[in-house]
């Protein structure tokens, strides 16, 4: 029989093991997120992303001298967010978790480093 010591320390373990599966699959969708943004960012005709920045530069005021490349693509970024249809994240865990291999294959990597970034602040 195991003391409840263990009993204890065995929950803890699984308490770990699900918020580290917690962590992972936020990391998941946050990289299935970006990579949908992406696709449809590189999909667009310069012109095209001109006119997202200075629609998104126009309605915070920021002036035009005031945009270097990173505010330009972090503006571009924001209208996309806002217009491109994403699934939440309880959606998408569901649908994860039902299929993954619908998911993994629009995955860039980048949740490897995040989860491991998460993992490296828990110790």
């Amino acid at each position: 029989m195991s003391s409840e010591t263990e009993h204890r320390g065995a929950g803890r373990g699984a308490d770990s093991r699900s918020e580290s599966d917690e962590g992972v699959l936020r990391a998941k969708y946050a990289d299935y997120c970006s990579a949908q943004l992406t696709e449809v960012f590189l999909s667009l005709a310069d012109e095209r992303i001109y006119e997202i920045v200075e629609e998104e530069a126009r309605e915070q005021e920021i002036g035009p001298g005031e945009l270097g490349f990173k505010a330009m693509v972090r503006l571009a970024t924001k209208r996309l967010r806002e217009s491109v249809p994403l699934p939440d994240f309880e959606t998408w865990r569901s649908d994860y978790e039902t299929a993954p291999e619908q998911y993994e294959k629009y995955l860039m990597g980048l949740w490897r480093q995040r989860s491991e970034e998460d993992a490296r602040e828990a110790d």
